[in-house]
C-alpha cells in the first residue's frame, strides 16, 4: 500500500491542542502494528511529535520480517512503505514530526517501561505475541521432536533466536524423519507443509530468503506424509483458499493432497447457503480429488503430475483431539494418541475418549496460535493483562483494577490477540494511533522530563540501512531477494566495525 494512502483526506480529529512544542511518544515492538501506528502518527498528528520507535533486535519489521513464508514476498511489501516513513520523518529531514528507530533495546531489561511513562506523553505497546499456546497433554514439553510453530517457522525464516548451527531444530537428525504431525489446519500449518513436502524441489525455494542452514537441514529428511490434525470438522477449517491451493498445485511435483470421505460428504454440506468463498474451497477439492484426465475445469489442470505418479502425501485429518504424546526409552517421538470427535447440534466438539487411535510420527508440530506475554513491569506497575492480552478499552490499557493507565496505549496483536493478517492490522494500529493523537491534542503540557539512553548498546535505522544493503549484496550473489544475517553479534559486529 503506497505511503501516500496515509495521507489521504480522512474525518479529522477535534482539535484541542495547538502548539509548536514537541510532544513525545514511544512505540514498543517495529513488527507491522507497531510500524503502522507509527506512520499514522507521523502522517496525521497536529501537534509535532517526537516518535521512537523501541525493537529488541537489531533490525526492523518483527513478525513481517522473521513469520512470513519465504516465497510470499508480497506479503512483506508493508516493508516498504515502512521504509518510506522512515526516511520522511528521519531525525536529520527537517520534517515537522521526527522519527527515531533504536533496536537491540529490550524493553523492561535495557530500559524499564516506568521510565518511558515518566518521560513520554504515550507510550504504545505493540510487542506482539513472542510466545505459544499449548496443548496441554502428556510428552508435550519434554519430547525431542515436537516442536511449536512459532520456532518452526522462525527458523526457516532465519530469526536470531532460532537460526543458529546450534539451535534444536538445526541438530534434530531429520535424516529418519518420514512421518509429519501438524496438530492446526491455519495458514501457518499450511506453510509449514509446504515447506517441509517440497523443500528439496530448487525452483521454489532457491531464489526466496530461507535460512539456507534450516533448508539443508530439511534437505536430508526422507519425508513422505504430512498430515494435518483439527479438532472440528471440514466446514470449520481455518486455511483461506489461496494457501490451501498452493498446496494441491504440489501435485506437479508428485505431492499429492487427500481429503478421506468420511470428512468430506456433498450431500452433508449446506452449499444452497454456502458463501463463494466456501463453494470454491468445496470445488477446488471436488476437482483436484478427481483424476488429472477427468477434471471439468481448466483452472484445476494447469500442470500434470508426473507419470510415476505421488512420492509423498499431506492429508487434512478431521475431528480428532491429541491426548498424549508418546516417546521411546531415550525420549524421542514415537507416535500421538488422539480421541475421536463429534460436533453437536451447536457445534461444540464432542470427544469420545473411550475411541483412541495412535498416529506413528516423527516430527509433531503443534501449529495452535502465538502466545503473549506480560512485561516484567506489569505487576509492580499493577498493569493487567487477561486472556493472552493486555487489558484494555479501545486500545487504552487498563490497570488491574480497570482503570485507565494515562499514557498507555497497545495495538496489534498484543491488544486483540494472535489473530488476523497483516492488512487487518493496519486499520487496528490506525485506530490505536486516532485515540492517541486525540489524547495528544486534549491541552496537557508536554512532559518535561528527559529519557536517558546512556549505556544501551542501540542500533539505528542507518544501522538497519547497512545490514539491509548487505543482506540484498549477499543474497544477489546466489539470486535471492537477500540472505540474512543468523545471529545479532554477527548484526552488531558488521554495523560496528
Amino acid at each position: 500500500m503506497p505511503w501516500t494512502l496515509y495521507k489521504s483526506p480522512t474525518v479529522r480529529i477535534g482539535l484541542r491542542f495547538l502548539s509548536n512544542t514537541r510532544k513525545s511518544v514511544s512505540v514498543v515492538g517495529s513488527g507491522p502494528s507497531g510500524f503502522y501506528t507509527v506512520c499514522r502518527l507521523l502522517a496525521k498528528s497536529e501537534v509535532p511529535l517526537n516518535v521512537t520507535l523501541w525493537e529488541k533486535l537489531p533490525v526492523p519489521f518483527g513478525l513481517s520480517r522473521y513469520g512470513v513464508a519465504p516465497d510470499h514476498p508480497e506479503v512483506k511489501n508493508c516493508e516498504d512503505t515502512f521504509s518510506r516513513c522512515a526516511q520522511e520523518f528521519g531525525a536529520s529531514s527537517g520534517a515537522r514530526h521526527t522519527f527515531k528507530f533504536m533496536g537491540n533495546v529490550s524493553i523492561g531489561k535495557d530500559l524499564k517501561l516506568r521510565d518511558l511513562l515518566d518521560t513520554q506523553d504515550a507510550v504504545i505497546l505493540s510487542y506482539g505475541c513472542s510466545g505459544d499456546h499449548k496443548l496441554g497433554i502428556p510428552g508435550e514439553d519434554s519430547t525431542s521432536g515436537v516442536f511449536t510453530s512459532r520456532e518452526f517457522v522462525s527458523w526457516y525464516n532465519g530469526h536470531p533466536e532460532f537460526a543458529g548451527e546450534n539451535d534444536k531444530l538445526t541438530s534434530f537428525p531429520w535424516s529418519k524423519v518420514r512421518n509429519v504431525g501438524i496438530i492446526g489446519n491455519g495458514n501457518v500449518a499450511l506453510d509449514i507443509a509446504r515447506v517441509l513436502l517440497s523443500n528439496n524441489i530448487p525452483q521454489l525455494w532457491s531464489s526466496t530468503d530461507i535460512n539456507p542452514v534450516a533448508l539443508k537441514a530439511l534437505n536430508q529428511a526422507p519425508i513422505e506424509t504430512v498430515k494435518m490434525i483439527a479438532r472440528r470438522d471440514f466446514s470449520h477449517s481455518k486455511f483461506t483458499n489461496k494457501e490451501f491451493r498452493e498446496l494441491w498445485e504440489l501435485e506437479r511435483y508428485g505431492i499429492q493432497g487427500i481429503i478421506k470421505s468420511e470428512f468430506f460428504k456433498l450431500e452433508d454440506l449446506d452449499m444452497e447457503n454456502a458463501d463463494r468463498v466456501f463453494k470454491r474451497r468445496v470445488e477446488m477439492i471436488s476437482e483436484y480429488s478427481l483424476p488429472f484426465n477427468q477434471r471439468t475445469k481448466k483452472n484445476y489442470k494447469k500442470h500434470h503430475p508426473p507419470e510415476s505418479g505421488p512420492t509423498k502425501t499431506w492429508e487434512m485429518d478431521y475431528l480428532k483431539t491429541p491426548l498424549a504424546i508418546n516417546s521411546n526409552s531415550q525420549g524421542d517421538l514415537e507416535s500421538l494418541t488422539l480421541c475421536r470427535n463429534s460436533l453437536s447440534p451447536s457445534s461444540r466438539v464432542e470427544q469420545h475418549s473411550s475411541e483412541t487411535l495412535t498416529y506413528n510420527v516423527d516430527v509433531l508440530i503443534t501449529s495452535l496460535g502465538y502466545g503473549s506475554s506480560p512485561l516484567h513491569e506489569f505487576g509492580p506497575l499493577q498493569i493487567g493483562f487477561v486472556k493472552n492480552r493486555v487489558a484494555n478499552a479501545n486500545g487504552h490499557v487498563l490497570d488491574t483494577n480497570g482503570g485507565i493507565v494515562p499514557g498507555l496505549y497497545a495495538s496489534g496483536w498484543i491488544r486483540k490477540g494472535s489473530s488476523g493478517v497483516i492488512a487487518s492490522t493496519m486499520s487496528d494500529a490506525f485506530e490505536v494511533a486516532d485515540a492517541v493523537m486525540a489524547d495528544l491534542e486534549s491541552g496537557s503540557p508536554p512532559k518535561a522530563r528527559e529519557l536517558k539512553t546512556q549505556g544501551l548498546n542501540y542500533t539505528t535505522w542507518e544501522d538497519w540501512e547497512i545490514i539491509d544493503k548487505e543482506e540484498k549484496r549477499r543474497g544477489m550473489q546466489h539470486s535471492k531477494p537477500r540472505q540474512k544475517f543468523l545471529s545479532v553479534s554477527e548484526m552488531l559486529s558488521f554495523v560496528k566495525k
